[in-house]
């Protein structure tokens, strides 16, 4: 794999000084994003592209290639594979359709090149896929320009191209980046397992996030998916007849019994998630500290949403232990109007300083009997203060990392505010912000589930 995310050299073949050649994006990606290694646009007439030499063929460049990048139409992928099995190139990258997904003619054509593959000891991810981004040095391969990323702790593998593309746009919402993206699209030579297995080990991927149409090899997956101690965590589509359909056309995507699929992922330890968007969430839930126990506080500015995340808690199988009945008398001075019950959940409705939310929050975590909180807060991002009530209103966001460090314990946060305001927040703190109260408590749910597999 070394060859495939760290190569010394890259060759596109297909990439020509046209404004319109989608290989001249490939280039484009390389030196947008820093690449070092040396880059050789390939074409049949040898041009330069974006300043690089350019060369008639690979045999031209007269110097190893590491990995090798054929996007040209499906029919000419064959012989680009013959001529790097002549100059001993083993990587290659194919983003190029027309393959299995396109009928008789692209599963003739995808015969084909898996023969060669075997024949020649290559191995190449695609085809009809995005391939390969490494933001550790720069090595970026999709055919579509994008904006350069440092590098993050969370790697994607992605059947769908697309889905991947929204993976990365979530990501950004989230103020949240990717070590490495991986779009496998057909599967014709590496597949998921391929990838899982080398993101297991790879020291700058914490947690594995995967989109998948279908499972191959499903038992190994799932042998290698339990030997794993990092979080993974797989939204996998194609579960009905209808997606079924669409995958076949998409990418050649057989669907998988999921019940099947369910109980492997189950045994393996795998998370499985139910939204695109969740991915990325719960993905970004294991930047929190571990949760030790199954024991927590739901800490809301509005009663509405104890209740609310009170049943969410409730249906993960969490529960509510009492709080300090110190705690709670001490607490009764902070109240203003005297019509707020304390307890577990507890309504901070009518307390209004930040420092005395701060305080109820310090004390909670302090409990031996409390493995972490939900906390529910609300901000109006035009809303304006003067004076004492300015003070007393300053954002509590930069002090919950505080917290969290002195208790070794998650505070899950929901911040309901305009998508702008929750944006800018994100980008200053450091742990994830939930949007919805629901998915501060399932993220909850899903380090607990994580960390009784595999203790942090």
């Amino acid at each position: 794999m070394q060859k495939m995310f760290y190569p010394q050299s890259v060759a596109v073949v297909g990439a020509s000084n046209s404004d319109t050649n989608m290989g001249r994006n490939i280039i484009q990606n390389l030196v947008n994003w820093g690449y070092e290694g040396e880059v050789c646009p390939v074409n049949p007439r040898g041009e330069d592209v974006l300043g690089l030499k350019g060369y008639a063929s690979l045999s031209e460049i007269g110097r190893p290639i590491d990995l090798v990048v054929a996007f040209v139409p499906a029919k000419v992928v064959p012989g680009v594979m013959d001529e790097c099995a002549a100059l001993g190139v083993t990587r290659m990258a194919v983003p190029s359709g027309g393959f299995s997904e396109y009928g008789e003619s692209g599963d003739e054509l995808t015969r084909l090149v898996a023969a060669k593959a075997v024949e020649y000891g290559i191995r190449f991810v695609g085809p009809n896929g995005l391939t390969i981004i490494n933001t550790e040095n720069g090595l970026c391969l999709p055919f579509l320009t994008l904006k350069k990323r440092e590098p993050g702790h969370i790697s994607v593998v992605s059947q769908s191209g697309g889905v991947g593309l929204s993976l990365m746009m979530f990501l950004d919402n989230a103020a949240a980046t990717f070590n490495k993206f991986i779009s496998v699209g057909n599967k014709v030579s590496m597949d998921e397992l391929d990838f899982l297995e080398y993101l297991g080990d790879d020291p700058g991927t914490r947690v594995i996030c995967l989109f998948l149409e279908s499972v191959v090899r499903g038992r190994r997956f799932g042998e290698v998916a339990s030997r794993i101690d990092k979080p993974i965590l797989i939204y996998k589509a194609n579960t009905t007849e209808a997606g079924a359909r669409t995958a076949a056309s998409h990418t050649a995507a057989l669907a998988n019994d999921d019940a099947v699929v369910e109980g492997m992922f189950r045994q393996a330890g795998i998370i499985r998630v139910r939204s695109i968007r969740r991915l990325v969430d719960m993905a970004r839930a294991f930047e929190l500290p571990p949760i030790r126990g199954n024991r927590i506080a739901v800490v809301s500015q509005a009663g509405g949403y104890t209740v609310l995340c009170a049943d969410e808690a409730y249906r993960r199988g969490f529960s509510f232990p009492a709080l300090a009945p110190a705690f709670l008398d001490g607490m009764k001075e902070y109240v203003r109007s005297d019509v707020i019950r304390m307890g577990n959940p507890l309504d901070l409705g009518d307390i209004h300083s930040t420092d005395e939310i701060l305080y109820a929050l310090d004390k909670v975590l302090g409990q031996r009997d409390i493995d972490g909180v939900a906390l529910v807060l609300l901000r109006r991002s035009d809303a304006r203060y003067d004076g004492a009530y300015a003070r007393m209103q300053r954002p509590p966001y930069a002090d919950l990392q505080g917290l969290m460090s002195k208790h070794h314990k998650p505070i899950s946060m929901c911040l309901l505010t305009q998508s702008a305001f929750l944006r800018e927040v994100r980008s200053e703190v450091g742990y994830p912000i939930f949007e919805i109260p629901e998915d501060a408590v399932e993220a909850l749910g899903v380090l607990r589930d994580h960390y009784s597999r595999r203790p942090a």
